[in-house]
C-alpha cells in the first residue's frame, strides 16, 4: 500500500477547503480516472467565508487528519483482502494439481501469478516481459517494500541506479528504446503530477454555518439523530470525530452533502494513485530484470550442471528443450534479483551499481571491442569507404587502382604513407597487415578473396563488432589468475598466468557439417565444438582413443564389414571397461588419432585438447575439421606450459612415459579453469580489430536470424546421422 502517501488535506481551514482546478497544474479533468473527476463540481466563483474561532479551527485540522488515515487504512485493508483472496486460489490450484499428479493424472499446472492493475493504468506502462516473475517477487505489493520508487513517484535510489545503468545501452551495443525508457520516464512525470493536484472543496458560507452548529449546543440533524460534537464527548475524542466524520461522509444523510462527495473523490483518486505507483515500481523491477537478461542472464547456448540436472531428460541428457528457456532465464533471474534482498534487507544504491557492473564482460576483450566501435562509428559517419573494382596490379608498378587501394587499406589504419599510384613496399605491408587482421592467407598476390573481404562496406563491420559485444553478453568468462582460453574463429588455445600469456598455440577445431536432428526436426551442427566453461584436472601421455559411438557406427562400421581384419591392421581393439559394455579404442602409437598427449577438463560433451599425427592440417588459415574435439598444434609443447605453470614438468619423467606400456595420466595440483567462447571480432594489445571467420554462422544468424523454414528439416529426405535415431547424448571426436 501507498504508506506515506501525502493526502492534501480535505479541511485545510476552518471553512475552507481547497478548491483547486486540474487545468492550473496543466492537466485535464478528463486525464483522471472517471470516478475521481466526477466527485466535485466546480465553482470558481464561491467565496471565502473565513471564521476565527479557534475551537473550529482545531476542530477542521483534526477531521482533515481522521479523514487522510481513514482512506489510507480502508485502501490497505482492501487491498491486503484482495491479495489473500488470490493467494488462497492459488493454494487451492496447487494443491488439486498436486492431488491429480499424485493420481497419476495428466494435468496442466496451475496459472501463475499475474499482475492485477486497472487497464487504464497498464495502457501507460511498456509490457513486462516478466510479469509473472514479478508478480512472484511482490506477493503483497506493500509500498514498503518498493526498492525503485518514492511516494511522490520519484525515483529512490536504487531506482536512479537502475535507469542511469540503463541510459548507458548504447556503450554496450544495445537500443535504450527497446526497454521502454522513455515510457517509464513519462509515466513517473505525469504520477507526479497527479499526486501534487488538489482535488478539494470551497466550503460556502451557509455550509460553514452548519459546521459551526455541530459545535455549539443546536446541533445539526442527520438521518434521525442530531449531530452535536459535544454530545460524543463521552465516547471519548477519537469515537467522537470518527462518529462525526461517518455522518460527514454519508452520501444519504449527510448535512454537508459535498463533504460526501469529496471523500468518495478522494477515496477512487487514492485507489488509482496506489495502483498507478505500484505499476511503476513493477516497470523498475521489469527494466531492471530486462537489463541483466540482456547483459548477462539470457544466454540459452550454454547451462550449468544445475540447469541440466532440472531440465533434461534421461533419454537426452545433453539436450535441453527450447521450451523451457524462459523458465531458466527466469530462474537466474530471480537468484539475481534476491542478491539484493539478502536477508530481507536491499542493497544500498553503491552495492547496486557493483552489482550491475559484475553483470557485465569482464574480459579486457570486452572493452578494446568498446573502443574499436567508436572508431568504426566515426568511419561510417564520414561516409565510411568506397568500393573498389578488382584489376591487375603487381609491384612496382604504377596504377589509378593502387592509389585507391592506398586510401582503402588507410582507413582501417593498416597503412601509412604517400597515396600515390606506385605499388611500394609500404603498400606491400599494408596488404600483408589487412590479409592477417582479416584471416587471409599472406602472399604476395591479391586475389578475389581479397578483393571480396576489403569490399565489405563500413556499415556491415561496424554491425559485427557490435553483435560482437551482444555476444560477449553471454560470455561464461570470469577473470581467474590462471585459465586456458579457447576463442574457436581464432583457432588457437591460450595458457594465462598472473595476467600473463604464458603460451599460445593453433587449434583445429570441430567442423561445421549440418545435419537433420530427428528429435527436433531441425538443421544443427553435429561435430561443432561446445562452448563451455570447465576445469583442466589431468593430462594424459600416450593415450588410448575411446571411439565415441557415433564416429564408430557412421564412420568404421562399414571399413570393420568389409574387412575383418581392419581392427587389426589400424591398431584398433574391443575392450570392456569396469563399468561393463563394449568399447572400441585405438592403442597407443605414432597413428593414434590422439597423438602423443590428451589435456583433459571433464565436461558432458567429452571434449577435450589433443595431439594430432595430422599436423599439415595446421597450414590452412581456417582449421574446422575435427569431430569437436580440439587438435593442438606442438599439443607436447602447450602440456610443458601447463605442467610448467603447475610445478610439475619433468622432462625425464615425461620421456619414460612413452618407452613404458600403456597411457600414463598426471593430475594437475591446481586445476585450471578452461573457458571456449565464440567471438568473430577481436582486438590486438595495438587496438587493432581481427575480423575472423565465422564457420558457425553465430554472428550471421544474430545479424539475420533464420526463419522457421530455413531452420526446419526432414530427417525422412535430409542427412542425418546412422547414430542418432531420437539419441542425442554424444561424445565429441578427434
Amino acid at each position: 500500500m501507498i504508506n506515506g502517501y501525502a493526502l492534501k488535506q480535505l479541511f485545510l481551514l476552518p471553512c475552507i477547503l481547497m478548491l483547486t482546478s486540474c487545468e492550473e497544474h496543466g492537466i485535464s479533468q478528463s486525464s483522471l480516472p472517471s470516478e475521481a473527476a466526477s466527485g466535485v463540481a466546480v465553482d470558481s466563483h464561491e467565496t471565502t467565508h473565513t471564521v476565527h474561532d479557534k475551537r473550529l479551527k482545531a476542530f477542521a485540522e483534526q477531521l482533515s487528519k481522521l479523514t487522510s488515515q481513514r482512506i489510507r487504512v480502508a485502501i490497505e485493508t482492501e487491498r491486503q483482502a484482495q491479495h489473500e483472496t488470490r493467494r488462497q486460489a492459488q493454494a487451492q490450484a496447487q494443491a488439486r494439481y498436486e492431488e491429480a499428479r499424485a493420481r497419476g493424472e495428466r494435468v496442466r499446472p496451475p496459472e501463475r501469478p499475474k499482475i492485477d492493475v486497472p487497464e487504464e493504468i497498464e495502457s501507460l506502462f511498456p509490457a513486462l516481459r516478466h510479469d509473472q516473475l514479478i508478480a512472484e517477487l511482490y506477493p503483497q505489493s506493500d509500498e514498503k517494500s518498493y526498492l525503485f520508487i518514492r511516494p511522490d513517484g520519484t525515483l529512490s535510489p536504487l531506482g536512479q541506479v537502475v535507469l542511469d545503468t540503463v541510459q548507458t545501452a548504447d556503450d554496450h551495443a544495445l537500443d535504450a528504446s527497446s526497454f521502454g525508457l522513455d515510457a517509464i520516464k513519462e509515466a513517473a512525470s505525469r504520477y507526479q503530477k497527479l499526486a501534487r493536484l488538489d482535488v478539494g472543496i470551497r466550503l460556502e458560507p451557509r455550509e460553514c454555518a452548519v459546521l459551526e452548529r455541530i459545535l455549539s449546543d443546536t446541533g445539526v440533524v442527520s438521518g434521525t439523530e442530531t449531530l452535536t460534537f459535544d454530545a460524543f464527548r463521552s465516547l471519548g475524542e477519537a469515537q467522537a470525530f470518527d462518529k462525526l466524520l461517518n455522518a460527514l461522509i454519508d452520501m444519504e444523510h449527510s448535512p454537508i452533502p459535498r463533504i460526501a462527495a469529496t471523500y468518495r473523490t478522494w477515496y477512487a483518486r487514492k485507489q488509482y494513485l496506489t495502483s498507478y505507483l505500484e505499476r511503476l515500481e513493477y516497470a523498475l523491477a521489469g527494466l531492471l530484470l530486462d537489463w541483466a537478461e540482456v547483459i548477462r542472464f539470457g544466454d540459452v547456448e550454454k547451462f550449468s550442471k544445475e540447469e541440466y540436472a532440472q531440465y533434461t531428460t534421461a533419454d537426452a541428457p545433453n539436450d535441453i528443450h527450447p521450451r523451457h528457456y524462459d523458465a531458466i532465464i527466469e530462474d537466474r533471474l530471480r537468484a539475481f534479483y534476491e542478491t539484493m534482498i539478502q536477508g530481507g534487507k536491499p542493497s544500498d544504491a553503491e552495492t547496486l551499481t557493483a552489482q550491475l557492473d559484475a553483470l557485465l564482460p569482464a574480459h579486457p576483450q570486452y572493452q578494446r571491442l568498446q573502443k574499436v566501435r567508436e572508431r568504426y562509428r566515426e568511419i561510417v559517419a564520414q561516409g565510411g569507404w568506397s568500393e573498389l573494382k578488382p584489376d591487375n596490379m603487381h609491384f612496382g608498378g604504377r596504377a589509378p587502382l593502387v592509389t585507391a587501394l592506398k586510401k582503402r587499406l588507410a582507413a582501417e589504419g593498416y597503412y601509412e604513407g604517400a597515396f600515390d599510384d606506385l605499388y611500394d613496399d609500404a603498400l606491400k605491408k599494408g596488404i600483408a597487415s589487412y590479409q592477417v587482421h582479416h584471416q587471409l592467407d599472406v602472399t604476395d598476390e591479391i586475389d578475389r578473396t581479397f578483393w571480396k573481404s576489403i569490399n565489405v562496406r563500413a556499415e556491415q563491420r561496424l554491425l559485427e563488432i557490435e553483435a560482437n559485444i551482444r555476444r560477449w553478453h553471454r560470455t561464461m568468462y570470469v577473470p581467474k589468475d590462471r585459465y586456458i582460453y579457447i576463442n574457436i574463429p581464432s583457432f588457437t588455445v591460450e595458457l594465462w598466468d598472473a595476467g600473463k600469456r604464458v603460451a599460445t598455440h593453433n587449434v583445429i577445431v570441430g567442423n561445421s557439417t549440418k545435419i537433420c536432428n530427428a528429435r527436433t526436426r531441425e538443421w544443427e551442427l553435429m561435430n561443432a565444438t561446445h562452448l563451455l566453461h570447465s576445469r583442466m584436472t589431468y593430462i594424459v601421455f600416450n593415450p588410448y582413443w575411446n571411439v565415441p559411438p557415433r564416429i564408430e557406427v557412421d564412420e568404421y562400421g562399414k571399413k570393420m564389414a568389409e574387412n575383418p581384419k581392419w581392427l587389426e591392421e589400424s591398431d584398433f581393439e574391443y575392450y570392456t571397461p569396469k563399468g561393463g559394455g563394449r568399447v572400441l579404442r585405438q592403442k597407443p602409437g605414432p597413428n593414434n588419432a590422439l597423438g602423443k598427449v590428451k589435456l583433459i577438463f571433464p565436461n558432458r560433451y567429452n571434449i577435450y585438447l589433443h595431439d594430432t599425427p595430422k599436423q599439415s592440417m595446421f597450414s590452412y588459415t581456417v582449421r574446422a575439421f575435427s569431430h569437436g574435439c580440439m587438435r593442438v598444434q606442438d599439443a607436447m609443447g602447450f602440456a610443458k606450459s601447463v605442467l610448467t605453470v603447475d610445478g610439475q614438468w619433468d622432462e625425464d619423467k615425461v620421456e619414460r612415459y612413452f618407452v613404458e606400456k600403456g597411457e600414463h595420466a598426471v593430475d594437475l595440483l591446481q586445476p585450471i579453469d578452461v573457458f571456449i567462447e565464440y567471438h568473430t571480432v577481436t582486438v590486438d594489445d595495438e587496438g587493432k580489430p581481427y575480423f575472423l571467420a565465422d564457420v558457425y554462422r553465430i554472428i550471421k544468424n544474430m545479424l539475420h536470424p533464420p526463419t522457421p523454414q530455413e531452420r526446419a528439416c526432414d530427417p525422412a529426405i535430409d542427412r542425418v546421422s546412422n547414430f542418432r535415431s531420437g539419441v542425442t547424448n554424444v561424445d565429441s571426436g578427434p
